[in-house]
């Protein structure tokens, strides 16, 4: 049976409408599917987001696909990282950050600085799959359209998709669906 894993950004949960949106219609399409909870989501690390996939997620196989939004996009290239070598079904990248805009204190330029300085060795990732897709918003204000797409283009040089109307993709930019990511996860079926 199919896998998706769906893993939510920075200060988030799996409630956020959108990810628990994908997460039933993932149910719907027949994957086994689940909308983790990362630990700590307000003060994310590297070490502790890629172990929590390990410790749910427990193989990667051409039967598993991922969901990730912001942050939760870096969680699974990095925990994809440490399993080179594997097969995967693919993945969906709804803004992945290599560069974030909008951060006002220390505190979260701090939290933040390890995700975007810390390189990820693409190349391995990118012999995992050809079903990469990332999806950006034009009026995204948090992860820039320019920056992050190029990042990602010359990473995985797989299908990018840009929208326009979505901001980050939240709750609070009064997103719940995103129709283009739904039609590429039943493409995955």
């Amino acid at each position: 049976m199919k896998r998706l894993i769906i893993v939510h950004g920075w200060g988030g949960d799996s409630q956020q409408p959108m990810l628990a949106r994908l997460g039933k219609i993932g149910t719907e399409l027949g994957f086994e599917t689940t909308v983790l909870d990362m630990p700590n989501p307000n003060v994310p690390t590297i070490d502790a987001w890629t172990k929590h996939l390990e410790d749910n997620v427990y193989y990667v196989d051409q039967d598993t696909y991922f969901i990730g939004h912001s942050l939760g996009c870096q969680a699974i290239l990095r925990y994809l990282e440490m399993n080179k070598g594997s097969q995967l079904g693919g993945a969906i990248f709804i803004a992945p950050p290599f560069q974030v805009n909008g951060l006002d204190d220390k505190e979260s330029e701090d939290i933040i600085r390890p995700w975007m300085e810390r390189p990820i060795d693409f190349a391995s990732i990118k012999k995992m799959s050809d079903k990469f897709v990332s999806v950006f918003s034009e009026d995204d204000t948090i992860v820039t359209l320019d920056y992050n797409k190029n990042v990602i283009e010359k990473g995985l040089g797989q299908k990018i998709i840009v929208v326009n109307g979505m901001g980050h993709f939240t709750k609070k930019d009064g997103i719940t669906e995103v129709p283009v990511i739904v039609e590429i996860l039943n493409s995955f079926k």
